[in-house]
């Protein structure tokens, strides 16, 4: 034990001098800060790091999700053809969702292929004669007139013109799948369909076919 105490009291112990003190405090502070600091730095970076990924991902899956219609196929719920005596005027046929007729649920298109040439202005008086014929108002259907000038073209033999309606909102005009005439008001989607799908349409049979009703 006295050999062990006095190898003990033999290693030499070093002391910071009294005068030094304030050096070491500094030292060690800045030391401190700085490694504070990069502690911060390393921290906020991962943090931008994952926002970045997280941005990244959202900006890949995003689109995969659609909110329009536009693009959803739809299936044939019945077709009619149109004659006059013996004139065949034209042959029209109507999609739906599931193939299946509801009415005013859409998206919904009703395709018209014309077998004869007949102008605009025809094709004018005469959907607002079947506006009559359902009643419509004086004022609705001058208000829907100003869509059906702009909606009707001069049709020549093979054209086929298209109503698609996504939604009340969203429904046009194609001819021969080209995009022809925006709709611009609400109301006008159901007003124009009801021509042959309404139950007071005034070719009842070509709507009995329309619509899969045998």
């Amino acid at each position: 034990m006295k050999t062990l105490t006095k190898a003990a009291k033999s290693q030499p112990h070093w002391q910071i001098p009294q005068s030094m003190h304030w050096l070491a405090e500094l030292l060690f502070g800045v030391v401190g800060a700085l490694v504070l600091a990069l502690i911060v730095m390393l921290s906020v970076s991962d943090a931008f790091a994952n926002d970045g990924d997280s941005v990244s991902h959202i900006a890949t899956t995003a689109p995969l999700v659609k909110a329009d219609t536009a693009d959803v196929p739809l299936i044939e719920v019945g077709t009619a053809d149109m004659s006059l005596l013996w004139l065949d005027i034209y042959s029209a046929k109507l999609f739906s969702i599931d193939g299946k007729y509801q009415a005013n649920r859409f998206p919904m298109t009703l395709d018209i292929q014309y077998h004869r040439d007949i102008d605009a202005s025809d094709l004018v008086d005469a959907t607002i004669e079947q506006w009559q014929h359902l009643g419509l108002t004086k004022d609705n259907i001058e208000l829907y007139r100003q869509q059906i000038v702009k909606a009707w073209p001069d049709v020549k033999e093979g054209d086929r013109l298209t109503f698609r309606v996504n939604t009340p909102e969203d429904a046009a005009f194609l001819l021969n799948d080209k995009p022809y005439y925006q709709v611009n008001n609400s109301q006008f989607p159901e007003a124009f369909l009801d021509i042959w799908l309404s139950e007071k349409t005034s070719h009842p049979e070509l709507r009995k076919q329309l619509i899969g009703v045998n």
